[in-house]
């Protein structure tokens, strides 16, 4: 697990604004304390005098992209990825590149990755997208357009019920890296993580995050944003903050998520 990252130090903003939005406009700012969600990294260098992020890409944002195969910038992370660790329940795992493979849809991990993420687009609980992608290429244009990774079982074991089990390969969850904002501010990255409900409470998550650290500061990103935390999303919130990063702000309402009588909030 990658635990010592010294250019990531924790931003001790205490005056970050409060929007509540409501009946389809913000309604309101008002000054209060600072809810997390951003983590600096520091001493990040060009390499050769050019600057990683200064690329036909950077106009691209957390929403928008072409379709790619997640390997952007490869070769500036090459020394950590594939990089293996061990879950909770002693399982091996290793966090590489999706792997395509043509005319083998079971094989090919961009429709494994697929099919996670219009998962939990139905489960309606944690991103806010409330249709699914219909193509491959539809959603290579959102999760591979810059770097993106899976988390492939390397052995056998179970599922988090431990009732079912699980195959060497399979794909227990997957995450991306990429520009949060377009141009002069492309330096700030955002990340969107998924884990296979299935292999919940297993550590997928917490692993990703630390890898994601790592990898983005060997990016060239100096910061991350994570746009909409959602407090209902327990977890999330609490792995987030004890990986360094902090709330700057609150948006109330702003979420119509499944299984909630009420409108949720969000961190960002």
């Amino acid at each position: 697990m990658i635990r010592h990252i010294p250019s990531l130090l924790l931003r001790n903003n205490r005056a970050a604004a409060k929007v509540i939005i409501a009946n389809g406009g913000v309604q309101k700012i008002l000054s209060q304390s600072a809810l997390l969600s951003t983590s600096s990294i520091r001493n990040t260098k060009p390499v050769h005098g050019v600057s990683l992020l200064n690329t036909s890409r950077s106009m691209t944002t957390a929403y928008q992209g072409i379709p790619g195969d997640g390997k952007h910038n490869s070769h500036l992370i090459s020394d950590h990825i594939p990089f293996q660790a061990t879950l909770n329940d002693g399982r091996r795992v290793e966090v590489d590149y999706f792997r395509h493979v043509e005319d083998d849809i079971e094989e090919d991990e961009y429709y494994a990755g697929m099919a996670l993420m219009n998962l939990i687009i139905r489960e309606g609980r944690s991103w806010p997208f409330d249709q699914e992608f219909e193509t491959v290429d539809e959603w290579r244009g959102y999760f591979l357009s810059h770097t993106a990774f899976v988390v492939r079982a390397i052995n056998n074991g179970m599922d988090s019920s431990k009732k079912d089990s699980s195959s060497s390969g399979e794909v227990l969850g997957c995450f991306y890296v990429k520009p949060n904002f377009p141009g002069r501010c492309s330096h700030i990255c955002n990340g969107g993580f998924i884990t296979a409900p299935r292999f919940r409470r297993l550590g997928v998550g917490r692993l990703m995050g630390r890898v994601f650290l790592r990898v983005a500061k060997d990016l060239g990103y100096k910061s991350s944003y994570f746009n909409l935390v959602f407090k209902s999303n327990a977890g999330s919130v609490l792995m987030w903050e004890s990986l360094g990063f902090e709330r700057v702000a609150v948006l109330e309402n702003a979420a119509n998520l499944k299984g909630l009588e009420e409108l949720d909030t969000a961190y960002g």
